[in-house]
């Protein structure tokens, strides 16, 4: 059993998930997840964690800390380090006020259990702790966070010519670190806390060995037991390849469990409450069954005032990352806009964030037909029962493909906002080809090999591209022509066909993006003389436009095109 709800946390009201078995022990759990691109990777896997042990009569809560994910905040909130030590306290207390459980164990991953030890220092909500990946100095974590960050420049605009950072602070991942947060992690040394718990495990990364500072420090206090963490860095994959780490997950539970006896007393988290006031934004949790499966979602409504258009913007999710967007970018806009009286909805589909489904969606999975079923489904829910008539899609990368087919098939869908897709529609031999383009570029000068090393490719998948690149030689074909699949003899006729509809659809591509290159190559963007379909060009900010200046630049983007689609409803008549 499953319950989703906000509590507060000092000024903060914070999103909890709490899996509930029917017949729970005396000790709960809670999960402190990571921090940032971390915390995005392994929301998936976490949440079938929090499952497995639930299922071992353990009750499970997670949520997110102060700024990040769905809680209320940001990340230059002022104080932010100390409120998310403080949430970690505040959810062990909500933990034991909603299943009466006498203990609670603190389950932290790398920074979450930095901050899950000092909690423990700092109170006596919890009595265990379980560290996995966590480091006995903060300089270590921020030595990390800024190796990520100097990597990924490789991929975007970097170096004399890039627009400067317009946020002071360490930016990694596509998040950010404030000054203040910064300092704080630059002092921290677990030697100078005392936690006050009972006992302790330690979890390596995978094959990593322990942190001997940490360990040390924790054993002069309690009995502290060590073991390998199998499964770290699958976890921390990319969101759609993300995978549960079972075998850790069992060892976590042999060590919670053991020695455990007595029961909590029961009691039910129906009294939770299902929604919040954050700012001018009231938002309020959904679960939309479908397929025998539920789906989760968040609506945004504002608080005061009428609605400033009659349409509902739909973000979608960013491949496999949760409803809360890439770098947190559609719940911002959410927000946003929402306070200037425009409606939205957040959506997880099935196999994603907190939906019901498959533990991950693959890249084929992620075009499946079923998905375009999902968002119809959830569009029809926001009808019936939010009297929603309107929607505007929002997505970045498959979301922006479910975009484009939702405003081609739905038409209660008056225009898209769709950033970097990858495909218009499914075509298997897509990676091929362009890997074949990839490489047989990089024929042509040694310079190109360096890119590729550089852009973060493996050896075996250069030497597989260039296999490819010999058979192609070999066979003397040319590279297939775009095909497509879309009910159209070609995307021009379905651009016309939007058009047509009178929908105002705008694709945002950043330079270099592949089908942008291909759509043009083909002749086949929105044509330049119409008023309602737009191709906008932009720097190469990453895919997932993980620089904090891309971000600003694309929330200009959003806020233009939906002021935009604003300012056209309220010209056409309600009855149109």
């Amino acid at each position: 059993m499953s319950a989703h709800f906000w509590f507060r946390s000092g000024n903060y009201s914070l999103l909890g998930h709490l899996d509930c078995p029917r017949q729970s022990r005396s000790l709960g759990v809670i999960l402190v997840a990571p921090f940032g691109w971390e915390d995005v990777c392994a929301y998936r896997p976490l949440r079938f964690m929090a499952q497995s042990f639930a299922a071992l009569g353990l009750p499970t809560l997670r949520y997110d800390l102060p700024g990040t994910g769905d809680s209320s905040g940001g990340a230059q909130d002022a104080g932010l380090w100390e409120s998310w030590i403080r949430s970690v306290s505040d959810a062990a207390a909500e933990l034991r006020r909603m299943t009466g459980v006498g203990e609670v164990a603190a389950v932290g991953i790398h920074l979450g259990g930095t901050l899950a030890l000092a909690a423990a220092a700092r109170s006596d909500q919890i009595q265990h702790l379980v560290l996995w990946g966590a480091a006995a100095r903060g300089r270590s974590v921020l030595r990390e966070l800024r190796a990520a960050a100097n990597v990924e420049k490789i991929e975007y605009l970097a170096g004399p010519g890039a627009p400067p950072q317009p946020l002071p602070g360490l930016e990694s991942g596509g998040f950010l670190l404030s000054p203040e947060s910064v300092s704080a992690l630059e002092t921290w040394d677990a030697s100078r806390w005392r936690p006050r718990c009972r006992r302790a495990l330690l979890l390596s990364r995978d094959d990593l060995p322990h942190d001997a500072r940490l360990a040390a420090a924790l054993q002069n206090l309690f009995p502290v037991e060590l073991a390998q963490g199998r499964g770290y860095s699958a976890m921390l994959a990319q969101p759609q390849e993300a995978a549960f780490p079972r075998e850790t997950s069992l060892r976590i539970a042999d060590f919670l469990t053991r020695d455990l006896s007595g029961a909590a007393a029961p009691r039910g988290a129906c009294g939770a409450p299902r929604s919040a006031v954050l700012g001018e934004s009231a938002e309020s949790i959904w679960t939309i069954e479908h397929s025998g499966s539920e789906m989760f979602g968040i609506l945004s409504d504002p608080r005061r005032g009428p609605d400033a258009a009659d349409f509902c913007l739909l973000f979608l999710n960013a491949g496999g990352v949760r409803r809360i967007g890439p770098n947190r970018m559609w719940l911002e806009a959410a927000r946003r806009w929402s306070a200037r009286g425009v409606r939205s909805f957040r959506l997880d589909l099935l196999g994603i964030g907190e939906s019901g489904g498959e533990e991950c969606l693959n890249i084929p999975a992620l075009y499946r037909e079923c998905l375009m079923e999902q968002i119809a489904a959830a569009m029809d829910a926001l009808r019936h029962q939010a009297g929603i008539r309107r929607f505007v899609p929002i997505g970045l990368c498959a979301g922006a493909c479910w975009g484009f087919h939702a405003a081609l098939r739905d038409p209660d869908v008056c225009g898209a906002i769709l950033l970097n897709p990858s495909l218009l529609y499914w075509d298997p031999s897509i990676d091929r080809r362009r890997m074949v383009k990839l490489f047989a570029g990089g024929f042509n000068a040694w310079t190109g090999y360096g890119k590729m090393i550089l852009g973060g490719l493996q050896p075996g998948e250069i030497r597989r591209g260039a296999r490819r690149v010999v058979e192609r030689l070999r066979r003397k074909r040319a590279r297939p022509g775009l095909h497509l699949e879309l009910g159209f003899d070609s995307v021009a006729q379905a651009w016309s066909a939007l058009e047509r509809a009178g929908k105002r659809v705008t694709l945002v591509f950043r330079e270099g993006e592949a089908l942008l290159s291909e759509l043009e190559a083909s002749g086949q963007l929105p044509p330049r003389q119409s008023a309602l379909l737009r191709c906008i060009r932009v720097p190469n900010g990453g895919h997932t436009f993980r620089p904090l200046w891309a971000q600003e630049l694309v929330h200009g983007i959003l806020d233009g095109e939906i002021a935009a689609l604003a300012s056209a409803a309220r010209r056409v008549p309600a009855t149109a």
